[in-house]
């Protein structure tokens, strides 16, 4: 036992082509490449030639060690460390920044190029800048509420994504995320609930309208999208089983056709094979060198599947399992430790 320190469905429609938010998948947004042991060998960021009159936070901020501290504390007291930026696109976008230290613009991609070196606390501070700059955009509130899940905070997360619905409410990833917060605190109704809102939209005229204004992925990607589907549907069928409510699990599972040509998100498409019977978990927790995902992702649908089912000794152990997935920031990882937290009597 690890140690602890504190702490109304609407039908989807049959879908064709593919995509995704940068081509990349839900459970990894960034599309982040870098190992992390070869990472770890790098020891000094590139520094951004600042100008003489750059604020001093910025200053701060850019000049300084990422390693210096973890970014967190895991639910257990692992310490979380980023990584250092050996390709230089956080000082170029630093470099950007210190031309106009209050543009929203400039403060979100300087945040968002962090997200590739798992530096998110200083992604935080960034966001946290335009927000106050531009309360009324989206995307600070959006992205500031995902680096909070990638700390283990879930309720400053779902705070934040709660502010961004309010301001985006056809927004896919604002859903997408601000479910998987309810999903990561226990609240499964909930989750559930927000899932199938945006499930609910995929022929919506007015999701469709705000893909097209903001170029931003909205919940008609649910109709339009495979790839967006099958991560929405598959989290659907999670937080649904663990609500009990197994009717509504079986009439997702129906909707999602069992022919798609699935390209980033194999893991989710084939836990949802699973849930259709037409995959077994053995194949899933034995995946092959290229099957094009991580253990911690199909691993961690597995053991959702196993604690619906009350086998808590068996998930109990496959999520051990998933906890020594060093990438830490992944969904499939943050969950097992979640759920692994108040199994053990420490999130209750």
């Amino acid at each position: 036992m690890r140690k602890t320190v504190a702490l109304g469905l609407l039908a989807l429609v049959s879908v064709s082509g593919c995509g995704g938010e940068e081509g990349s998948s839900p459970d990894d947004p960034e599309g982040a490449a870098a190992d992390a042991a070869e990472a770890a060998e790098v020891q000094e960021q590139p520094r951004p030639e600042l100008p003489n009159d750059a604020p001093g936070w910025l200053v701060e901020l850019a000049h300084g060690d990422p390693l210096a501290e973890p970014q967190a504390l895991s639910l257990f007291g692992d310490p979380l460390m980023a990584q250092v930026d050996e390709s230089g696109r956080i000082a170029a976008a630093d470099e950007a920044l210190a031309g106009d230290p209050s543009d929203p613009d400039l403060l979100v991609a300087a945040g968002r190029e962090r997200r590739h070196a798992w530096q998110y606390r200083q992604a935080i501070e960034l966001y946290s800048r335009a927000i106050d700059e531009a309360p009324e955009d989206w995307r600070a509130w959006r992205f500031r509420g995902h680096r909070h899940l990638s700390l283990r905070d879930f309720p400053a997360a779902v705070a934040d994504l709660e502010q961004a619905r309010e301001l985006a409410p056809m927004n896919w990833d604002v859903s997408y995320h601000l479910a998987l917060a309810h999903f990561l605190e226990g609240d499964y109704d909930t989750a559930a609930d927000e899932y199938l809102r945006c499930l609910a939209l995929a022929e919506d005229e007015g999701a469709r309208a705000a893909d097209r204004e903001d170029g931003a992925r909205s919940c008609a990607a649910n109709a339009a999208d495979p790839e967006s589907l099958v991560a929405m549907a598959e989290w659907t069928v999670r937080a649904l089983m663990r609500a009990g409510r197994d009717d509504e699990a079986r009439e997702v599972l129906a909707a999602v056709p069992d022919d798609l040509d699935i390209q980033t998100n194999v893991a989710y498409w084939h836990n949802l094979l699973l849930h259709k019977g037409l995959m077994d978990e053995e194949a899933l927790l034995e995946p092959a060198e290229d099957a094009g995902y991580r253990l911690e992702t199909v691993g961690f649908g597995v053991a959702n599947r196993w604690l619906a089912q009350g086998d808590t000794a068996r998930a109990s152990e496959l999520l051990e399992r998933l906890m020594d997935d060093e990438w830490w920031p992944g969904f499939g990882r943050i969950a097992a430790e979640a759920e692994l937290f108040r199994l053990t009597g420490n999130g209750s």
